[in-house]
């Protein structure tokens, strides 16, 4: 089976106002790349990939793949995937240079083999050992009071794991998190702090431990990602379990955390790993040093969601709740309309590759309103509150709308 054609698309599909955390009182949207793969048999295989920079220049990397995937035999997956890092030289460049859109391509080459195989992707993996996924709810940092009704809202809702960004001010973590235990208690609901870096070493001591009255379940990233031997000194010196996401993106670097002794979970993701074959190294490095790993989310569409199940449902030591901010999607490009959460969980497609197709329609509607979101923020929008959406347009566009 020999890839035919590539076809990308970039769409914009709305989500709700409350969960962005700019402020910006406008329609927001998740802007994101869609992959079609098509073979000489007549399978179409599906990627998505939701840019971090310029939607553009992200789409414009996928297409500029298409020369070196057509005519390429699908199964010869690995060493095509090779040949494509050559050539955008990600040898020499770290391979978060590229793999943000190249995992799109990766994503729909899997998807082929698991069609054509007519089995779901977690069975080309080798089986499930898990098929109802848990997911954490999200809390956005606001007033203690909302976090505490966000709080109350989620664990109703079925949500077991809830999440709070911390490391912006020592008062108000404490507050916000102290606030959000009261509202759900303790028992059977775990609560996760992600400090993205924020903190010195001995500030992060000082808070990890003031923090640990209130049962965490781990927190995320307390230190530099460069500094691994500040993130083992902090976990040496604390209870609280400590999560490497920063510090973990590739097999390379989950390596060096194990020798290291620097986290007790690791975060896995394949956008910034080597892929989905990346991903499965790194969760089986994790596996050999005895670690679980947790699966990251970037703000998927249902494409790459229902991929990253197959993943979680494929590894052992997923055996936390994941990420995923799917819950602020109004809709989705996928048959069938949005995935739905139960109890906080979601179950892995069973239908042959990622389990899930196009719905054209909804595709070509949210193909018109990116165009026409590009065009209302360049001419609607201050020079303030365009820089807050520069990743959705051509650099013409956006400096235009500076002027």
């Amino acid at each position: 089976m020999r890839i035919r054609d590539l076809r990308s698309r970039v769409v914009a599909v709305p989500i709700k106002k409350s969960t962005y955390v700019s402020g910006l009182n406008e329609e927001l949207f998740r802007i994101a790349v869609i992959v079609e793969l098509f073979t000489d048999e007549g399978y179409v295989g599906l990627g998505e990939a939701v840019p971090p920079v310029d939607v553009e220049a992200t789409k414009r990397i996928i297409d500029s793949a298409k020369r070196l995937l057509v005519g390429e035999e699908v199964f010869n997956l690995e060493p095509l995937k090779k040949k494509v890092y050559a050539y955008y030289n990600l040898s020499h460049l770290h391979l978060h240079a590229a793999n943000w859109a190249l995992n799109a391509v990766d994503m729909a080459l899997w998807d082929l083999i698991g069609k054509s195989c007519s089995q779901p992707l977690y069975k080309v993996w080798g089986g499930a050992f898990r098929k109802k996924i848990p997911y954490y709810g999200a809390i956005q940092r606001s007033t203690v009071e909302n976090v505490a009704r966000q709080a109350e809202d989620l664990v109703k809702r079925g949500f077991k794991t809830l999440y709070l960004k911390v490391g912006l001010d020592e008062k108000e973590d404490l507050e916000c998190v102290k606030a959000i235990r009261e509202a759900v208690g303790y028992g059977d609901v775990k609560v996760r702090l992600d400090a993205n870096q924020a903190w010195s070493p001995g500030k992060a001591i000082k808070m990890i431990n003031k923090l640990s009255k209130y049962e965490i379940e781990f927190i995320d990233q307390p230190v530099l990602m460069y500094n691994l031997d500040a993130m083992a000194r902090v976990r040496r010196a604390v209870d609280v379990p400590i999560a490497a996401h920063e510090s973990s993106w590739t097999f390379y670097e989950v390596l060096n955390v194990i020798k290291k002794e620097a986290a007790d979970i690791i975060h896995i993701d394949p956008r910034f790993d080597a892929g989905f074959t990346g991903a499965r190294i790194s969760a089986g490095i994790a596996e050999a040093a005895g670690l679980p790993v947790v699966m990251h989310s970037f703000h998927e569409l249902g494409i790459a969601q229902c991929a990253y199940m197959h993943l979680i449902a494929s590894c052992p030591n997923f055996v936390y709740a994941n990420q995923t901010a799917y819950d602020d999607l109004l809709d989705d490009v996928i048959e069938g309309g949005p995935l739905k959460f139960k109890d906080g969980c979601m179950e892995v497609p069973e239908r042959s590759g990622i389990g899930v197709e196009l719905d054209e329609e909804k595709v070509k509607e949210y193909q018109k309103l990116y165009e026409e979101v590009r065009s209302k923020l360049t001419k609607k929008f201050s020079k303030y509150q365009l820089m807050s959406y520069r990743s959705f347009f051509k650099s013409e566009d956006y400096e235009k709308g500076l002027k």
